[in-house]
C-alpha cells in the first residue's frame, strides 16, 4: 500500500514539473549522438572521433564539445582529452583536438571548421568574408545556440 502511495506522489511531481525543463541546446535540437561508425565523404570535415574505452564518433565538432562538457566523467574526459581527434579542413588529415584551430560562424558554412595551422584558419575567416578564431579551449567555453 504505501507502494502506491510514492508512485502517486513521483507522479505528481513528475507532472507538476514537466512544464519546468531547460531549453534544449542546438546540439540536441540536432540529435547529438554518438555514433558507431566515423562519418565519411563531405561531412567528414565536420566530424570528430575520439577512443573512450571503445571507438566513438560524432557527426559534428558542437556535438563532440556537448558530450564532452555534459556527457562524459571525469576519466572519460582524461580520454577525450588525449584521443579526440578533428579533420583538417584544408588537407583532410587527423588533428588532435586539443591542438587545432577552429572557425565558427563562417559564412556558407553551417558547423565550425577545424585547422592544423592559426594561418590557414585566419585566412579562411579573410577569403570567406566572416568567422571567428578559437583554439581548443575557447571552442568548449563557446556557445552554438
Amino acid at each position: 500500500m504505501m507502494y502506491k502511495g510514492i508512485l502517486g506522489v513521483m507522479a505528481a511531481f513528475l507532472l507538476a514539473t514537466a512544464g519546468l525543463a531547460a531549453p534544449l541546446t542546438a546540439a540536441e535540437n540536432r540529435e547529438c549522438r554518438k555514433l558507431a561508425a566515423p562519418v565519411s565523404g563531405e561531412a567528414r570535415k565536420y566530424s570528430v572521433t575520439a577512443d573512450i574505452y571503445e571507438f566513438m564518433a560524432f557527426p559534428d565538432i558542437p556535438c563532440a564539445v556537448y558530450w564532452r562538457n555534459n556527457e562524459l566523467c571525469a576519466t572519460e574526459l582524461s580520454a577525450f582529452q588525449f584521443s579526440a581527434k578533428v579533420f583538417d579542413f584544408v588537407g583532410g588529415g587527423e588533428i588532435l583536438m586539443t591542438e587545432a584551430y577552429f572557425v565558427v560562424a563562417a559564412p556558407g558554412e553551417p558547423l565550425p571548421l577545424a585547422f592544423a595551422d592559426r594561418e590557414e584558419a585566419a585566412g579562411f575567416i579573410a577569403r570567406s568574408g566572416g568567422g571567428e578564431l578559437l583554439d581548443y579551449g575557447q571552442l568548449l567555453d563557446h556557445s552554438f545556440d
